[in-house]
């Protein structure tokens, strides 16, 4: 067994200096680096990228492009020295592949999720989507305390179904999230995303009025 290579130091390094490899498989939405980029003013910058002596990226293009977005200047680098150029382009496909073999525990997920969500934390800075939040059943498991209803009766309650179109779901979605808090034991309707999509209407025609 080879012995464990000593803790790369971290440098601070001119954003201009580092450039995306140009064969990098992994492709990262417009939408995705907004999510990098939320990520980043929410906790600050936790993971340098790493980076090859001539600047090539080796691992963090989404940081990188987010922090283009931000408008940072310098950022927190490692650099990849005495690598070869094989060890340089595997570890570019080796970085992504072996976190897509993960796997999550879903039980431990949706408690946690579901605690975030009750205390009114934003969501969408974690990466979760709301599909995602349905499938886990988070966030919607207190709709089986609502009345039962006469047969084709929906009332108080109403079903609205959007269809949008591009980013327009992206939007949505973020906004919902925003506006999530936790719960009121006195609202009836127990769907915070509901209630979520209320309030940012309430307030826009406040606005508009």
């Amino acid at each position: 067994m080879d012995a464990p290579a000593s803790k790369p130091a971290v440098e601070t390094w001119p954003i201009e200096r580092l450039r995306p490899y140009e064969r990098n498989s992994r492709r990262h939405s417009a939408e995705q680096i907004e999510q990098i980029a939320a990520s980043i003013r929410q906790w600050g910058w936790t993971m340098p990228i790493l980076a090859a002596d001539d600047g090539m990226v080796l691992a963090g293009h989404g940081r990188l492009a987010a922090g283009k977005l931000l408008g940072f200047t310098q950022v927190p680098v490692i650099v990849a020295r005495g690598w070869t150029d094989q060890q340089k382009r595997a570890y570019v496909i080796a970085d992504n592949r072996l976190t897509d073999a993960s796997d999550w525990d879903d039980e431990m997920l949706r408690l946690e999720l579901a605690d975030l969500v009750e205390g009114g934390f934003e969501i969408a800075l974690t990466g979760i989507t709301e599909d995602e939040l349905s499938r886990l059943s988070v966030g919607v498991g207190e709709l089986e305390q609502m009345p039962e209803l006469p047969d084709g009766d929906r009332s108080p309650y109403r079903d609205m179904t959007f269809i949008l179109y591009g980013e327009q779901f992206g939007i949505v979605e973020r906004a919902i999230a925003k506006a999530t808090k936790p719960r009121e034991p006195n609202n009836p309707n127990r769907s915070p995303q509901g209630n979520a999509l209320a309030a940012i209407c309430a307030e826009y025609l406040e606005r508009v009025a």
